[in-house]
């Protein structure tokens, strides 16, 4: 057998182990290329699957925060809208106290009247403009806004503060200087207003904390999630470095047995001479 043309056994084993060699370059460029050491099903069914998990649960928080972060919006345009009716509202102590004042009259309390009204104004489109996307927190007849905050569709509620009903309305007409006395007063309208104001603004900053507190933490397990799936699926790029060229070599190696096992029936023909 061993000098037979028909059958080249050297041949055949070389072949052979050329193509091995050859299927396991091409896995170890697949991972180099791709930098996965599990890029699909074929390499590894039961570690891909898990993989595709994980990757469907980082997805789902993405979609998450993104919700989350129009809530946020929401509720960052809400904060400034107080911050600019909170500013108003000195103003309008400043105007009624000159108001309450009985020796002004004439042209001049009707200015101060006038700067009123216009400072009402003001507060009015702060609370009505401030929308984002479309919902408003602190308008007349706003409603809670229900927040998804997890994977498991749990939720976080934003309560509404209906600053026209609380902050607006308490500012009463100063037309006299006892209507703005009033308003002025430990429990006139301006000081309803401001206590109002308080406390819905710390309501909304403390919704805006909870909203920002989940966002972060939402995020802490998206990285801790790719990491872990890095451990599973991820290839060692040195390791598979050093692999690389080790399989070049023997691939090398490899061709050359095989072409010298080509060569062995040729030596037959020396025995016929």
């Amino acid at each position: 057998m061993s000098n037979s043309i028909n059958t080249n056994v050297g041949a055949m084993v070389a072949l052979r182990n050329l193509n091995g060699v050859g299927e396991a370059l091409q896995a170890t460029n697949k991972r180099i290329s791709t930098g996965y050491n599990v890029s699909d099903a074929y390499d590894d069914g039961a570690s891909y699957a898990v993989a595709e998990g994980l990757r469907g649960d980082m997805a789902a928080l993405n979609a998450v925060n993104e919700r989350l972060s129009v809530g946020k919006g929401m509720i960052d345009v809400a904060v400034k809208a107080g911050e600019n009716i909170s500013k108003a509202l000195i103003d309008i102590r400043t105007v009624l106290t000159k108001l309450a004042d009985q020796a002004m009259t004439g042209a001049d309390r009707t200015n101060y009247e006038n700067q009123y009204n216009t400072l009402k104004n003001d507060i009015y489109n702060f609370i009505n403009d401030a929308q984002y996307n479309n919902v408003t927190l602190i308008g007349a007849g706003a409603s809670n806004q229900s927040l998804i905050s997890n994977v498991q569709g749990g939720n976080i509620t934003v309560a509404a503060q209906d600053m026209m009903a609380k902050v607006y309305n308490s500012l009463t007409a100063a037309s006299t200087y006892s209507d703005a006395a009033t308003l002025i007063g430990t429990s006139g309208g301006l000081g309803a207003a401001e206590t109002n104001l308080g406390i819905s603004m710390n309501q909304l900053a403390a919704d805006a904390r909870r909203v920002g507190n989940q966002i972060n933490f939402n995020k802490a397990i998206n990285d801790a999630t790719k990491t872990g799936m890095g451990a599973i699926v991820d290839a060692d790029l040195a390791k598979e470095s050093a692999l690389l060229q080790s399989l070049q070599v023997k691939q090398q190696l490899a061709s050359q047995a095989l072409s010298i096992a080509n060569q062995a029936p040729q030596s037959l023909l020396g025995l016929f001479q």
